[in-house]
């Protein structure tokens, strides 16, 4: 009982977080994927992974989440929204802003490398600590790979890098590329050569430190990345389009999302992406098909959001606050899921969710403030702008 009522707060939770100050868009709005309300609906869907990730471990603990197990199938859905925007916002401004490589690094680069280093350092310093108190040691080479965080402490952290070794191929490209079309395949190539890789790789046999690119969390949501730039480079045409065909996309996105929903909750169900530990003969063929499966999952995912979002704004001060610290949040929340893991069984789920959340939230908000005061002079915080 605990369980479903705990479920559907949360899901109560997450609709007035996503609808308080929601407004209709005026028929003649064009543009309508912009900054701003793309980086609100990113604070919204890092509340989502904070539930998801908490689920995951919770689930993989052997711990009964009941209801709340409907938050572990979607989390790729918001990466891939994540990396989405990056995409259309890199190749948007390059579009428009003709000396926008110049300083590039320290405006999209430090802005991500900063707070990657003080969390990869919170959780080496956490692990190192964890090790003392239960008499196990990391070897010195460990220690110092994870220290220039060429590995992991925690696998969560791949985003940042991920996004980071985008930005950095990005910088590279667009500094020659005169035709957007042209760094777009270009960036393409490089996203399905990381894929590969990916693929390939496998995953970790550490429950502690990883390498990168361990896992399919590297590569089953990358490639939203240079689809996004895509949009951007056709947005005019696109949104003419969607404004014009509007109820059939609508519909038609919507009913697909259901069936592809079924399929990758049944491959979730098989861990089709883990088969390689089952003797299956050949287990990158399951790795493929949970790929495409998911890829397709995730392009009609986009294509409704982007057609809602056609006709409705989502924005709160809330959202405002939550989606400058999105990248923090997704970040720390393993810390505090860790952390506080014994109100689990103290006090039930419906006190440790939130506790996590709440703490996530705080110790992102401190993370956020030290970036900005490094690269900015300033908190930044609550400043009311959008970054």
């Amino acid at each position: 009982m605990e369980l479903t009522v705990t479920f559907y707060i949360c899901i109560a939770f997450l609709g007035a977080l996503l609808l308080i100050g929601a407004s209709r868009r005026s028929h003649n709005e064009i543009s309508f994927f912009d900054r701003e309300s793309t980086k609100e609906f990113q604070g919204f869907l890092a509340v989502f992974i904070m539930l998801h990730q908490t689920v995951v471990i919770l689930r993989f603990a052997g711990i009964n989440i009941g209801e709340l197990m409907n938050f572990y199938y979607y989390g790729i859905l918001a990466v891939a929204f994540f990396f989405f925007c990056s995409g259309f916002g890199l190749i948007k401004r390059w579009m428009t802003d003709k000396n926008y490589i110049k300083g590039f690094m320290r405006r999209r680069i430090f802005t991500v490398l900063v707070p990657f280093f003080i969390c990869n350092y919170i959780y080496l310093t956490a692990a190192l600590l964890s090790n003392i108190r239960i008499g196990a040691h990391f070897g010195f080479g460990a220690v110092v790979c994870s220290f220039f965080g060429i590995f992991l402490v925690n696998n969560q952290m791949w985003f940042a890098v991920e996004i980071m070794l985008l930005y950095i191929i990005f910088r590279i490209v667009f500094a020659k590329v005169k035709k957007p079309l042209t760094g777009i395949l270009i960036m393409t190539g490089a996203v399905v050569i990381m894929m590969v890789i990916g693929l390939l790789a496998g995953h970790s046999d550490s429950q502690t430190m990883s390498y990168w690119f361990k896992g399919e969390w590297w590569y089953n949501t990358i490639l939203m990345f240079p689809l996004g730039m895509f949009y951007a480079y056709k947005e005019e045409s696109i949104n003419k389009a969607i404004k014009k065909a509007f109820l059939p996309i609508l519909i038609v996105s919507s009913v697909l999302f259901v069936v592809l929903d079924i399929i990758h909750r049944h491959l979730m169900d098989l861990s089709i992406y883990w088969t390689e530990y089952d003797d299956v003969p050949n287990p990158l063929l399951d790795k493929l098909k949970g790929l495409g499966q998911e890829t397709v999952f995730e392009i009609v995912f986009l294509i409704l959001i982007v057609t809602i979002m056609s006709k409705l704004k989502f924005s709160n001060p809330v959202l405002k606050f939550l989606g400058k610290i999105s990248l923090e949040i997704i970040m720390l929340n393993y810390l505090m899921i860790g952390t506080l893991f014994f109100l689990s069984s103290r006090f039930g789920i419906s006190v440790y969710l939130p506790a996590v959340i709440v703490s996530t939230i705080i110790i992102s908000s401190a993370v956020y403030i030290i970036k900005n005061l490094v690269l900015e002079r300033k908190s930044g915080l609550f400043d009311g702008k959008v970054t």
